[in-house]
């Protein structure tokens, strides 16, 4: 299946992603030509995975101890033969045309990097799930094109410009957190167009839950987003980050204060409505979809963790500032 010299190298970090794996590769072979390569690195996973990936015509490469995403996806860097390293992660399934979206951008030349979006039908229908899933996929797809992040779990970049940042930085990403925003940063100041491309779309499979959303958000999103936002002295000001976001987020905490002086002043009930509708103004773009795809459950539900979401967030951007200040004693 493969030539000599492919164009694109599909690499494939997986841990303990049997349940997911072969969806992930079904759907690259699909649209697998000779100009392609399939990589997938094992991080010393405990389950089935290097039985499912050995099963596919496909290099594996098995790493001897847990290293983590960020090392997983380097070495699989590093065997690619392709001129375009397109990483995907294993929970996620292309779709039909995706391949071809990669090798149609990739060919341009003033273009270093490339990355795409969730699908607007996530594979778990549980609310917080589709809430998650849906959020991300509305806002890649009103987000800029031109754009200053990557994103790993369905990116593409050129081998040179990837070699010349320096990769992913295992030293300080073991674990999946913002190692393709750090990574995109690099990019950025180095001179590579990065650009989105809001139809190169994947089906995520993961299933979310209330705690693992707020832990990975808190722990794994905000507060590393935020020590790396002050260490290269910017702020985005694309994807959820935009200015309307921050307003807002500032929505959100009047709201959380408002409504327990609401309880004993009948009168900010007006203050509270008002804001309710501003909140809701502010994102009536994402909450349409929401309704769309799940009904009004589902559409009360993303609301209420919206607000939520922007809440912990700020938390996490308060504890991402301290920890910076602090080591800066």
């Amino acid at each position: 299946m493969l030539s000599q010299t492919p164009r694109v190298s599909a690499i494939v970090a997986a841990r303990n992603a049997a349940p997911t794996l072969a969806r992930c590769l079904d759907a690259l072979l699909a649209q697998a030509t000779d100009e392609v390569e399939l990589i997938v690195v094992d991080d010393h996973s405990t389950d089935e995975t290097r039985a499912i990936a050995s099963r596919y015509p496909l290099t594996l490469i098995e790493l001897p101890q847990h290293a983590g995403v960020s090392a997983a996806r380097n070495r699989g860097a590093e065997a690619a033969r392709g001129e375009v390293l397109f990483f995907l992660d294993a929970d996620v399934v292309l779709a039909p045309g995706g391949m071809r979206r990669v090798f149609a951008t990739m060919s341009r030349p003033e273009v270093g990097a490339l990355f795409g979006s969730y699908d607007a039908d996530p594979d778990d229908v549980s609310i917080v799930s589709r809430f998650k899933n849906l959020a991300h996929h509305y806002f890649h797809q009103h987000s800029q094109l031109e754009a200053t992040t990557f994103w790993g779990a369905c990116g593409a970049v050129r081998r040179k410009c990837f070699f010349a940042a320096g990769g992913f930085d295992e030293k300080r990403f073991k674990l999946p957190s913002i190692e393709d925003v750090e990574l995109g940063y690099r990019l950025n100041d180095g001179g590579v167009r990065i650009v989105l491309d809001p139809e190169l779309q994947v089906k995520h499979l993961k299933k979310w839950n209330l705690a693992s959303l707020v832990a990975t958000d808190v722990v794994r999103r905000a507060i590393p987003w935020t020590l790396l936002w002050m260490e290269h002295g910017r702020v985005q000001t694309d994807l959820n980050f935009s200015y309307d976001q921050r307003f807002a987020a500032m929505v959100s905490v009047a709201l959380l204060l408002a409504i327990p002086v609401a309880l004993m002043n009948p009168y900010i009930w007006f203050v509270v409505g008002a804001l309710l509708v501003v909140a809701y103004r502010l994102n009536r773009g994402l909450f349409r979809l929401l309704l769309t795809k799940g009904g009004l459950r589902l559409a009360i539900g993303g609301f209420l963790l919206q607000q939520l979401y922007y809440l912990y967030s700020m938390i996490g951007l308060a504890m991402g500032s301290a920890i910076y200040f602090l080591r800066a004693l």
